[in-house]
């Protein structure tokens, strides 16, 4: 049995926040190819959808996981429902990203393009690009920030196929082929529905593989795109990274600062003054406003030096030494001993067990 989920009031306090349904259209299609209707499903979970105000209907991401894991019971055999959400996803709620993307010079900004639609459609996504030889690995990872998540048993593997699927979708979308993907990699073990890999990408899977990832042929990387247009691309661009600034601040004044450290690491240096003057804000406001959102500046410090550590570390070309010394700790041991209050292991075990 699963170990029953924190209250939504730890979760919040951790950073796990509600998040916009953008992906409403995609799951309506995508259950609708499956043969059910997703509607009482979204109606049994409490979710209310209000078309007119569609931008401020909130989901916590872990109620669509517990969707998504309804909706693969309730999808034949044949099919396997995140592969099918993936295929059919599309930007339709936010016309700047689907220009942005379209309209991309390259797949290699393409990517980029998708690494900053993440932040609003999924904040835990984390897509890495590694070049190796003739290859390329487009990474799919999963940055939950809740400790030791692995003991609730949550089936991240559901989200990480649709992922898969989409960024699949989009790139033959894009090229207009399927000139130069030769693979797919499987992290956990093959499951039941191993085949389905196979017959959906039409390439060969491997499976126990070090990451969730797509081969590509290098080269096709920087390929131009026929859909090219550099005045709509950097206008879509602007608009993009102002539903962004949005979408932070109605998170909340602590989502802000996450924001910040995320982008530059550096940050987590700062005194509340410092970081208050960063976002024109008086330091007791700043103080006042995490208040109000049950929050403070230390926990804010200490979720990002968290969630940063398990980053860096998942990224074997960084050592321990330099995440503890990135993070601001005196030295390792006192980084091992924030990491095991928080994890339960120690950096290296973790970075052992994680692949990094």
């Amino acid at each position: 049995m699963r170990i029953p989920l924190p209250s939504a009031a730890v979760l919040e306090a951790v950073g796990i926040k509600p998040i916009p349904l953008f992906m409403l259209s995609s799951w309506i299609k995508a259950s609708a190819k499956c043969g059910f209707n997703v509607q009482t499903l979204f109606k049994e979970a409490g979710v209310k959808i209000d078309l007119i105000r569609l931008e401020d209907a909130r989901v916590s991401p872990l109620q669509l996981i517990s969707l998504l894991e309804q909706c693969v019971a309730l999808t034949p055999p044949d099919k396997h429902f995140p592969f099918v959400l993936g295929d059919t996803f599309a930007f339709e709620s936010l016309p700047e990203f689907e220009t942005l993307l379209t309209t991309s010079p390259t797949l290699r900004e393409a990517l980029r393009v998708a690494d900053l639609a993440r932040q609003v459609v999924l904040p835990w996504l984390k897509l890495e690009v590694k070049e190796e030889g003739d290859l390329a690995r487009v990474i799919v990872g999963l940055d939950v920030p809740l400790p030791n998540f692995e003991r609730y048993g949550l089936p991240l593997h559901l989200v990480t196929d649709a992922i898969l699927a989409c960024i699949r979708k989009f790139g033959r979308s894009l090229q207009g082929s399927d000139e130069g993907f030769v693979g797919v990699w499987v992290k956990r073990d093959p499951p039941p529905n191993a085949a389905q890999f196979e017959s959906f990408f039409g390439v060969p899977a491997r499976f126990n593989a070090p990451s969730d990832a797509l081969i590509f042929e290098r080269r096709i990387l920087d390929l131009p795109l026929e859909g090219a247009f550099p005045a709509l691309h950097e206008q879509a661009q602007f608009l993009a990274e102002q539903r962004l600034g949005k979408e932070v601040k109605r998170q909340g004044v602590a989502a802000e600062v996450e924001s910040l450290i995320s982008r530059d690491p550096a940050l987590l240096a700062l005194g509340v003054e410092d970081m208050a003057d960063r976002l024109g804000l008086h330091p007791r406001t700043l103080q006042r406003r995490l208040k109000e959102e049950g929050d403070s500046y230390l926990h804010v410090q200490a979720r990002m030096r968290h969630r940063l550590a398990c980053q860096w570390l998942r990224d074997g070309d960084v050592t321990i030494d330099d995440i503890s010394a990135r993070l601001g700790f005196s030295d390792r041991r006192a980084f091992t001993a924030a990491f095991k209050r928080w994890e339960g292991t120690t950096p290296s075990a973790w970075r052992e067990r994680e692949g990094g």
